[in-house]
């Protein structure tokens, strides 16, 4: 697509279409959506990741060099650590024994919690715990512990039932908090992995030219030796080598 308005304004749509899917599309709708516009993969995987930082759940969205597939729940879950596929065994059998649902019950219950009800809100969060499972597949990332992200979905559930003012669109408003909460957990692992990352390439970076000038010297050298060979600032080396005594 050559006009940047143009696509500008489809993204724009895209995210429209999201909000009116409870912020959750599958990678085949954003697929379809930009069918007539010729995107590469590439172009595809930007516009998923997109959509992910505007908190929209890609539904079967996995980023492999390049490619832009859509896996199935079964084949997602083989991602899972082993540790993971316990602790949901262990979490599914425990929401199992919670009552199912009742036609209508969910309805009167918004209405009840909105007006202060502590049974009302605590009978929605039992009815709510399962899509909140539902919703950290779909948002699964490796980065993440499965039940950290489960965890996140559920404080996020119960911060927006005390948020609820109106009982229309109350589900769809309660998902949205849900899937914000997971998304702000797996960008804060995801980047604090990634400067962990870039702090130890540098540690190891300043290592090897430290023993590098020490060779070249024949004994040991100062920081101010080290900041004049890299032209480093010296409380700068300080930090990076105090990083390696954690």
């Amino acid at each position: 697509m050559s006009d940047r308005l143009e696509f500008r304004e489809k993204l724009g749509g895209i995210l429209q279409k999201a909000q009116g899917a409870q912020n959750v599309l599958s990678v085949r709708e954003v697929e379809e959506y930009f069918a007539e516009d010729g995107l590469s993969r590439e172009q595809m995987e930007l516009v998923c990741d997109y959509l992910l930082s505007q908190k929209v759940a890609v539904k079967g969205y996995v980023k492999q060099g390049g490619t832009v597939t859509e896996k199935t729940e079964e084949q997602a879950e083989e991602h899972y650590t082993e540790e993971e596929k316990r602790y949901l065994a262990r979490y599914m059998e425990e929401i199992k024994t919670i009552k199912a649902e009742e036609a209508g019950e969910r309805q009167k219950l918004f209405v009840a919690s909105i007006e202060g009800d502590a049974l009302a809100r605590g009978r929605l969060i039992e009815l709510y715990l399962e899509k909140v499972v539902e919703a950290a597949k779909e948002m699964y990332h490796k980065e993440v512990f499965l039940g950290d992200l489960i965890q996140e979905g559920n404080v996020s559930l119960m911060l927006a039932l005390d948020e609820l003012e109106s009982a229309e669109e109350a589900h769809r408003k309660i998902m949205e908090e849900v899937r914000a909460g997971m998304q702000m957990l797996i960008e804060e692992q995801t980047e604090v992995k990634r400067r962990d990352h870039t702090l130890l390439e540098k540690y190891t970076d300043l290592d090897d030219n430290i023993k590098k000038l020490k060779e070249e010297t024949g004994r040991d050298v100062t920081i101010e030796e080290v900041s004049a060979f890299l032209d480093m600032p010296e409380e700068e080396i300080n930090d990076i080598l105090n990083l390696g005594e954690q």
